[in-house]
């Protein structure tokens, strides 16, 4: 063995990728290492990569020497010399292959070595849909920006419109109500010289239309008073005329004033004080304007047998003494959804179809300017059914010259709550034969100036509200009925609908007289059944002639109901036409019991379930005759039938018609038809 003829080993090392690490954390390769083109999959933060790899080759290990190189992040082999490991960081997204080589100690390479390939993916914010969600947002947040300062600048061009309409109507709205007060002082004027007058000179008729015209005279200035008050207020021109007093014995004198008012609803008003006096100052006017409006709200808001309690102390919130009226009533209260708006103006906390009481929704928005005005507060506790609890607190201050008290206007303390009169009905109850116009109506003056137009031509007749309008409808079957939409309780469309649904009262003609004259109010009234519906203010001679109108049309239908039997031209099948239904329905009771001599009206009225009163009334109504005759015209109008057959003699029809006597028949036969029963079958 000659040692010089050996050259070394010609086999190059087997070469293997031992381990991968990613940021210091072994990684899983069992399910790569026999297939090195499957792709690792790493996400964008596993960029941290440290490689070890090994060439087995055992002559002298130690003396393996290794390349390698992350392609395309490298292109050129690095050389690592004996070291086993390879580190890369921070690597960018993409697909990479770590390649390594090795060389024996004899110097041999293995030129194929051993890979991996990797993948490490794009952040999510790098990806296509990204970049578009990106420029979809920059452009969405560009056109909010655009349309927020678009927005801005129509807001401010919108405010100062409104602002300019604002002051507009402001002052046309001022204007307006001065002009109003001009015309409203000489109606005033010369209603109470006419006044003076008709009660010198006893001229009865026009005393009391003198006296209504007096009265809504004043109604009318009190509220374009507040309507400038206000005006003012908005302005700022309206000025405290503060007096240095004492304002317990004052408030007691206001309070004292509606005591009348609430006397007449039955209504207890109590004023309870805690204190006798309080040297404060005050405005007289508008602290009696306060409590006006206050204490007319609470008496037109409870019902009868109610009570209201006026309660006056002295507190002290944060070191400032108030002086504390509360106005506790219980009467209907107010809802909580309704409470936020109490004192917005022209509201009002009713939204069904009627109102309970007439109102412009000014005066608790006055109220609440007013107080806020003395640098007071105003607050309100309510549940509805129970009643309500207004109370006004304004800081006591001793700063004002000393003043006596001031006397109140009564046109003040009457403001809200005018006074009623009884309406002049007992001149019309004595009518005679006139016909019977049941007014149903809650405001008494509209009350009285339809019973003084209608006088000496109609016997007039008046429910204060829809259920004893109902009632008297019922009772006493009216000619014709003025009914207004908005009453307490329930409503003109209501009564109507009720009345023309039901067979005692569907006859009568309905005229809706209302303030409320939009279309589809007129529509819903005409749809209930309104024979007719005038608007307020209604013209006298249009009241006049809808009324005419009705009657005569009234007249035509007793005329057709009282010639001919309706069973000859009604058919079995009942028709839309009420009236034709009930006197069919009345016919046909009588003409069974035709040959019943004693068949009266009581029966006739038992049997169709109406007292003899209503049936009265509304055959009376439908063909001008009583019951009793009406019975009668049923018994010759079935002989004249009879008659035009020759089956049966004269004396077999009387009969049969429930004459008992041949000559009583024909007696009233030819005075009925103006021709015997001989010449009628001839």
């Amino acid at each position: 063995f000659d040692p010089k003829h050996i050259k070394g080993n010609p086999y190059p090392p087997d070469v293997h990728i031992s381990s991968l690490q990613i940021a210091g954390k072994t990684f899983d390769l069992r399910s790569y290492k026999n297939n090195s083109a499957v792709r690792i999959p790493l996400s964008p933060k596993q960029n941290d990569l440290t490689f070890e790899y090994v060439g087995l080759h055992f002559t002298n290990p130690a003396k393996n020497a290794y390349k390698y190189r992350m392609y395309p992040y490298e292109t050129e082999w690095v050389d690592a010399g004996t070291q086993r490991t390879a580190r890369y960081t921070n690597l960018d997204p993409g697909e990479y292959t770590f390649q390594v080589i090795a060389r024996s100690s004899d110097g041999v390479w293995n030129k194929e070595g051993a890979s991996m390939l990797l993948y490490i993916s794009p952040p999510w914010w790098t990806r296509w849909w990204a970049y578009a969600l990106l420029v979809g947002l920059i452009f969405g947040l560009s056109y909010w920006f655009y349309r927020f300062q678009l927005s801005r600048k129509l807001a401010f061009a919108e405010s100062k419109r409104l602002k300019e309409i604002d002051l507009l109507k402001n002052s046309l709205y001022t204007n307006i109500t001065h002009e109003f007060r001009t015309p409203l002082t000489v109606i005033l004027g010369m209603a109470d010289t006419l006044h003076s007058k008709a009660v010198t000179q006893q001229w009865s008729d026009a005393e009391q239309p003198l006296e209504l015209i007096h009265r809504n005279g004043e109604n009318l200035l009190q509220l374009v008073n507040q309507m400038l008050d206000l005006s003012r207020l908005e302005s700022g021109h309206l000025e405290l005329e503060l007096l240095h007093s004492d304002v317990i014995p004052y408030v007691k004198y206001l309070c004292e004033s509606f005591h009348s008012l609430a006397q007449e609803k039955h209504i207890s008003l109590t004023v309870y004080s805690e204190i006798d006096t309080l040297l404060m100052d005050y405005d007289a006017t508008k602290v009696a304007t306060v409590i006006s409006n206050l204490l007319s709200n609470a008496i037109k808001f409870t019902p009868e047998g109610g009570k209201i309690i006026v309660h006056l102390t002295q507190v002290s919130r944060l070191g400032q003494e108030q002086f504390s009226i509360k106005v506790k009533d219980t009467g209907k209260g107010i809802s909580e959804t309704d409470i936020p708006y109490v004192f917005d103006r022209f509201y009002q906390a009713d939204t069904s179809s009627a109102r309970l009481h007439e109102g412009t929704g000014i005066g608790l928005a006055l109220t609440k300017e007013l107080v806020e005005l003395m640098h007071g507060t105003i607050t309100i506790k309510s549940q509805e059914g129970t009643g309500s609890e207004f109370r006004v607190e304004i800081p006591v201050t001793t700063t004002a010259p000393r003043g006596p008290v001031v006397p109140v206007s009564q046109e003040i303390v009457h403001a809200a709550v005018p006074v009623i009169e009884t309406s002049p009905l007992s001149q019309n109850r004595n009518g005679g034969d006139l016909p019977v116009v049941l007014i149903i109506e809650d405001n008494r003056d509209v009350v009285s100036y339809l019973v003084l137009t209608l006088a000496g031509k109609y016997r007039c007749l008046h429910a204060g509200n829809g259920r004893i309008g109902l009632e008297m409808a019922y009772e006493e079957i009216p000619d014709i009925i003025i009914c207004d939409v908005m009453m307490p309780g329930i409503d003109g469309y209501e009564v109507c609908e009720t009345l023309k649904t039901d067979e005692r009262s569907n006859h009568i003609p309905i005229i809706m007289l209302t303030a409320r004259i939009g279309a589809e109010d007129r529509l819903t009234g005409l749809s209930k059944g309104a024979d007719a519906y005038l608007a307020k203010p209604f013209e006298k001679a249009e009241l006049f002639i809808r009324l005419e109108k009705l009657l005569a049309i009234r007249q035509l239908l007793q005329q057709k109901y009282g010639s001919s039997l309706i069973s000859s031209t009604h058919q079995s099948s009942r028709t839309h036409n009420v009236v034709e239904n009930f006197l069919a329905k009345v016919e046909g009771v009588i003409l069974e019991h035709l040959e019943d001599e004693d068949f009266s009206a009581d029966q006739l009225g038992e049997a169709i379930h109406l007292s003899r009163a209503q049936v009265h009334r509304k055959i009376k109504a439908l063909t001008g005759k009583s019951t009793s005759i009406y019975i009668r015209h049923i018994r010759l109008q079935k002989a004249k039938e009879l008659l035009a057959s020759d089956e049966l003699s004269i004396s077999e029809v009387a009969y049969r018609v429930g004459f008992k006597s041949p000559v009583y028949f024909s007696q009233i036969f030819k005075k009925t038809f103006g021709e015997s029963p001989t010449e009628s079958r001839n």
